[in-house]
């Protein structure tokens, strides 16, 4: 039986481990032929081996295309090797980033560039590389993934909230504007997801509250992002309690955050 995306051609950034490797290898098993683009070429090559593993035959082989989105300058080179590479790019997944846990009061000049440019800058001009092929084909999804951290609360990670935040409202601009082209493009929340991204690394600051009774899996966030791709909707969350919290917020933000504060002992 043929997959969901037979015959698509996907590049997936960040796909050297959890989410992103997860996604990768959510769309080998529905037939499409993968790009797995990471700066760590050990751990790609690992999830390449898994894709092809579960990649049926009649799909293409995956690709391994190591790349360092920070470095701004060379997207639109990797861009247009990727898309030769693959013939194409139908499926444009940008979940490449990092985190940075700092405080306002401590954060610095080289901090913000860095969250900036890795999580912003660097998906709007992948995406800008690639989406005149799109546009030019008329068919095409661009999927951009945010972060809890635009709909809950951001203390101790500003500027990583507001990095996700504007990907949001490009990502809305894009979702209005690609109306009618045959492009989509969509928004998706991932939540707490139990993957390195949220364990302790190096340049950040603790805490690092992950409770793996509660995060969701990087399987189960793979599964709502391939699911959103059969759906017309601008926002899609990884679980019901993530969309339910985003909710509560965006019905009173002043005491959504209040209690909040009064919990922490600070109100």
């Amino acid at each position: 039986m043929a997959g969901r995306f037979e015959g698509k051609r996907v590049l997936v950034t960040g796909a050297s481990s959890g989410i992103g490797a997860a996604t990768a290898v959510a769309f080998a098993r529905e037939g499409a032929t993968v790009g797995l683009a990471a700066r760590r070429a050990d751990r790609l090559a690992e999830v390449l081996a898994e894709c092809r593993e579960h990649a049926p035959d009649s799909a293409g082989l995956p690709v391994a295309l190591p790349v360092d989105l920070a470095d701004l300058d060379g997207i639109e080179a990797f861009a247009a090797d990727a898309a030769r590479q693959l013939g194409g790019v139908d499926v444009l997944v940008n979940n490449a980033g990092i985190p940075k846990r700092r405080r306002a009061a401590k954060l610095t000049p080289e901090d913000l560039r860095e969250v900036m440019a890795v999580n912003f800058e660097a998906p709007v001009r992948l995406t800008a590389a690639l989406l005149p092929g799109m546009l030019e084909r008329g068919h095409g999804h661009v999927v951009n993934l945010s972060s809890m951290g635009v709909h809950m609360f951001s203390m101790g990670a500003g500027a990583y909230a507001a990095s996700k935040a504007a990907v949001e409202l490009w990502t809305e601009a894009l979702y209005l504007e690609l109306a009618g082209s045959g492009v989509s493009a969509h928004l998706l929340v991932p939540g707490t997801t139990a993957t390195e991204f949220s364990r302790e690394r190096d340049n950040n600051d603790p805490p690092f509250p992950v409770d793996p009774a509660t995060a969701a899996t990087p399987e189960q966030v793979a599964s709502a992002l391939l699911d959103c791709l059969g759906t017309d909707v601008f926002v899609t969350y990884a679980t019901e309690r993530d969309a339910a919290t985003a909710r509560a917020k965006n019905a009173d933000p002043n005491g959504f955050l209040g209690d909040f504060l009064t919990k922490m002992g600070r109100r």
